[in-house]
């Protein structure tokens, strides 16, 4: 082995030998957290309460005379004009009667005008023609009897409405008061919820914040609504009182009767200028006493410290904290499960003030 090989051999021995670079562990003291920072907002308590969609009006349409269906020219789930035709009936049957009528008083007509002549030259007498007169009032009344029979025979939309249900096919024959259509107003429409009678007892007009309707089908969408009326006696099972708030018909969107919303009041917590702090409920870790507290966040050291809490009522924003925080407090709001005290909190985004 030559000289160059020779010390070629050694380098690598002496590389080799040298220490190699241990790579320190991650401080796992630092945790990840979003922050939320505390403010305090005006009083309020909000519920949820499951509502049904009702139209503001609805007519079983039928007809007061019968007779084989002649024209049914609605469909389920048409909207029609004020005016339009609903269905007809045959009319032949009430033709012959108007005219028949007609025939009747025009021959009681006759014999009253002949008969009141024969009384100016004393041939009757006065009692014959108050006979006939009778006798022509009755045939006035049967012909404008007949006449509205006739009209009858043809049904028209009392109002713009929706076409809910058709109760009955074409070319059927038909006895009167027999449903038809089922049409409904939906220019408004009415939501109906029970309300328990403790919370219908106590609220006010004035505590009112808020009144709004949601639909799962429409998560991003909410809906005013406003108080129409209320039944005066509770459910005797429930207790509860079946309480009608009005909601403007949406033109996005196909809502009917029938359909199931959300219910939301909001309502201010009666007591004059309270003021409360809510905070998520993520934000919210117990110990191993039931005990509940937060992680306060430090801006300046970025550590975190347990600070006991009393909560309030829960809703579907978050948590009302009674004792325990004050305005501007910054606490962790999610990872805080995982913290523990001496831990340095790494903040995620920024920090936030919403629910």
């Amino acid at each position: 082995m030559n000289r160059s090989t020779l010390i070629l051999v050694a380098l690598m021995i002496l590389m080799g030998c040298e220490p190699r670079e241990v790579m320190e562990p991650a401080d796992q003291s630092v945790r990840p957290a979003r922050i939320f920072i505390v403010t305090k907002n005006q009083a309020t308590i909000k519920h949820q309460f499951v509502g049904r969609i009702e139209a503001a009006q609805t007519v079983d349409m039928s007809f007061e005379v019968s007779g084989p269906l002649k024209e049914l020219p609605v469909l389920e789930g048409q909207t029609i004009a004020t005016g339009d035709l609903i269905a007809e009936l045959n009319p032949t049957d009430y033709v012959l009667r108007m005219r028949e009528a007609e025939v009747q008083l025009k021959l009681a007509n006759q014999d009253l005008t002949r008969k009141r002549k024969l009384l100016t030259s004393r041939g009757i007498s006065q009692s014959l023609v108050d006979d006939a007169q009778s006798v022509y009032e009755l045939r006035s009344v049967a012909l404008a009897q007949a006449r509205e029979d006739f009209a009858d025979t043809k049904l028209y939309a009392p109002f713009d409405a929706y076409v809910a249900r058709r109760f009955t096919d074409n070319h059927v024959n038909i006895r009167s008061s027999e449903p038809i259509v089922r049409l409904t107003d939906l220019h408004e429409l009415f939501v109906v919820t029970s309300i328990p009678e403790n919370l219908f007892a106590t609220v006010t007009a004035e505590r009112v914040l808020g009144l709004q309707a949601r639909f799962a089908f429409l998560p991003k969408e909410r809906f005013n609504l406003t108080f129409r009326e209320n039944t005066g006696e509770a459910e005797s099972v429930a207790q509860t009182y079946r309480v009608t708030f009005v909601m403007d018909r949406p033109e996005a969107w196909n809502i009917l009767p029938g359909m199931t919303a959300t219910v939301h009041v909001e309502l201010k917590v009666p007591t004059d200028n309270k003021q409360q702090i809510k905070i998520p409920t993520s934000a919210l870790v117990t110990d191993e006493d039931s005990h509940f507290y937060v992680w306060l966040y430090d801006p300046a050291s970025q550590l975190v410290e347990r600070r006991p809490v009393t909560i309030g009522p829960a809703d579907g924003e978050g948590i009302t904290v009674l004792t325990g925080l004050e305005d501007g407090d910054h606490i962790v709001a999610s990872g805080a499960s995982h913290l523990q005290r001496g831990m340095r909190v790494r903040i995620l985004g920024k920090p936030s003030v919403k629910l």
